[in-house]
């Protein structure tokens, strides 16, 4: 007979590091920033964002019943990775803290998916305290945040009739994140969602109460052995609400919010928040403003830690200076926006920022004929960008802010930038038009430490293709491509001219990759592959030790498109411009942030 209990004995005989290595697979992997909430477990489909981290919190949580060893090993694995999606889970989550102050010493990332000042999660909040509160218990000791909790315990029990007649309580969610945060005193990555509609206050309690235990902490002996609030948090990642965001964006949208009333996050907001976290290096951001100027006509501004107000108008103390990496995604700034993030980032390494494209939400600048507005991106790659290690920044359309990139629409400061590794550059914000390839070797326009190079086709006439492109049948693809002759011709000369140039200016660069935003400039549907054109170039780079890899999306599209039948081609969708549109510029994101590899 089988020895159906083999498997058991041979797991309890594991030494527990071995067990510990074995599930810590199963811990999840944090949510993407910008995803909408899960719908339940059982709605779900193997592909979703979701799935895979509640299937993986199940498995722990059912290993915790398994034995009694699983349970100490699997128990604090659970608590590793948080995620609150609800206002159930955020209460119970902040019960569970309370009780056992303990646990928040073993999550290492939190998520709240909650916009705390929404008027339905204010409601919610009223309905579940009462419910919930008498099952509430302080731990027992002297830490600081333990009689903080009492305290507030206390405060609860006082206000629930208020709670059950509706009234009160606007505040308590973002204090109870607060509290949740100061509880996780070794976390390293939290994520916070917040409004990006002007009907929605920001989080000015969070902020102020945030900002005052950090004012209370930097009081206290260096001594203290209780852990230091907030002190464990490297990266900072802020979530414009898109639940919002994909309900202004239907067609058939209700909404009660005026459109010209959303603008996205708005980070500048947080400045007191940025200030509180002593060891923030990178913050991440999606669906913001684009505005990273200090506002002087804002209403209110959060304290600082030190009980100060910030000062709009003082630009020598920048709100971000101890920032290194920025990821801005899906963000509606402009050149010159970036401009002022460098301004406030002064020791900023990486800067990564992919459009949204609601360009409608922002005017043409009044640049008065000048061929470089002096709050430009060149300006401020110039005079701030000295640290930048990665720039990876591109927009579909600048028209109406051309003077806002440089001079004549161009990037011309990047030879100034000793410090830049790492460069993914569209050709148009390096040589502005496309006749103008010829006119400077593409050498001279680069870093001259760059060790990898991604180059993007992409010029701003594009754009004027994006509405025509999906309806195109073969013989207007065919007939672009002939059109592009001579730019191709073009293109290939100068990339040759800069792969037998670059070993003697560029001895450091190892990869170039040329990323292709239009296909039909390259590919000839059924006859010419995209690799047919760059296989002499790749060649030349080869023979300089340096690797060569061209791109597109279509590639794949066109491996399945090519089995199917001659005759049913042109009928067919073209998946690949429905992703193209949807998100531009289509190419992936970079990894999240890993603090301890930027470090």
């Amino acid at each position: 007979m089988a020895d159906f209990h083999g498997p058991a004995r041979v797991l309890a005989a594991m030494p527990p590091e071995i067990i510990s290595s074995i599930l810590e697979c199963l811990i999840p992997q944090p949510p993407e920033i910008g995803e909408t909430k899960p719908v339940s477990y059982n709605q779900m489909i193997a592909d979703e964002p979701w799935f895979n981290f509640t299937r993986c919190h199940r498995g722990l949580r059912s290993l915790c019943l398994v034995s009694r060893r699983l349970s100490q090993t699997a128990f604090p694995l659970l608590y590793r990775t948080v995620a609150v999606w609800d206002e159930k889970s955020m209460l119970l989550f902040f019960r569970t803290l309370c009780n056992n102050p303990s646990y928040g010493t073993w999550t290492r990332y939190f998520s709240c998916h909650l916009t705390l000042t929404s008027n339905t999660v204010i409601r919610e909040f009223r309905d579940l305290i009462p419910r919930y509160l008498t099952t509430f218990s302080a731990a027992e000791g002297v830490e600081p945040m333990v009689m903080a909790t009492g305290r507030l315990l206390v405060l609860l029990h006082g206000s629930v009739r208020d709670l059950v007649a509706g009234r009160g309580g606007e505040r308590l969610p973002q204090i109870f994140l607060t509290f949740i945060l100061a509880y996780l005193s070794k976390v390293e990555t939290v994520l916070i969602q917040v409004p990006v509609s002007d009907d929605q206050e920001e989080y000015q309690v969070l902020c102020e109460q945030i900002a005052g235990i950090s004012h209370y902490d930097a009081m206290a002996p260096e001594s203290a052995s209780s852990p230091r609030p907030f002190h464990s948090i490297r990266t900072l990642a802020i979530q414009g609400d898109p639940e919002l965001l994909a309900e202004f964006e239907k067609e058939d949208c209700e909404c009660e919010h005026d459109h010209s009333d959303v603008w996205g996050a708005q980070p500048r907001k947080y400045a007191s928040l940025f200030a509180s976290l002593p060891n923030l290096t990178t913050l991440e951001v999606s669906s913001d403003d684009g505005v990273w100027s200090m506002m002087p006509d804002d209403e209110t501004w959060p304290l600082m830690p030190d009980g100060t107000n910030p000062d709009p108008f003082n630009f020598d103390k920048p709100f971000l200076p101890n920032l290194r990496h920025v990821f801005l995604h899906d963000s509606i700034a402009y050149p010159g926006d970036l401009h002022y993030l460098l301004l406030q980032a002064p020791k900023l390494e990486t800067l990564y920022m992919a459009p949204r494209g609601d360009y409608a939400l922002k005017a043409s600048v009044d640049d008065n004929g000048l061929a470089e507005h002096p709050d430009s991106l060149n300006n401020g790659l110039i005079n701030h960008g000295k640290n930048l290690r990665t720039l990876d920044v591109s927009w579909e359309d600048i028209s109406g802010f051309v003077s806002l990139v440089g001079p004549d629409g161009r990037l011309n400061a990047l030879p100034q930038l000793p410090s830049l590794r790492s460069l993914c550059i569209q050709l148009a914000m390096l040589y502005g038009t496309p006749q103008a390839v010829l006119e400077t070797p593409l050498v001279d326009l680069l870093p001259p430490n760059l060790t990898e190079l991604t180059l993007i086709d992409w010029w701003w006439h594009h754009v004027e293709l994006i509405d025509t492109i999906p309806d195109w049948k073969v013989e207007d693809k065919v007939r672009y491509y002939q059109s592009q002759h001579h730019y191709r011709v073009q293109a290939l000369r100068t990339l040759t001219e800069f792969a037998r140039e670059v070993v003697a200016r560029l001895p450091q660069l190892k990869k170039v990759v040329f990323l292709v935003q239009i296909p039909w400039t390259w590919i000839l549907e059924g006859a010419v592959p995209l690799e047919f054109h760059f296989e002499v170039l790749k060649g030349v780079f080869q023979e300089e030790g340096i690797a060569f890899f061209v791109e597109s999306d279509e590639q794949c599209a066109f491996s399945s498109a090519s089995q199917d039948h001659q005759s049913t081609q042109s009928d067919q969708p073209n998946t690949y411009f429905t992703r193209f549109l949807s998100r531009f510029p289509c190419r992936n994101d970079p990894p999240r942030a890993d603090p301890a590899k930027l470090a």
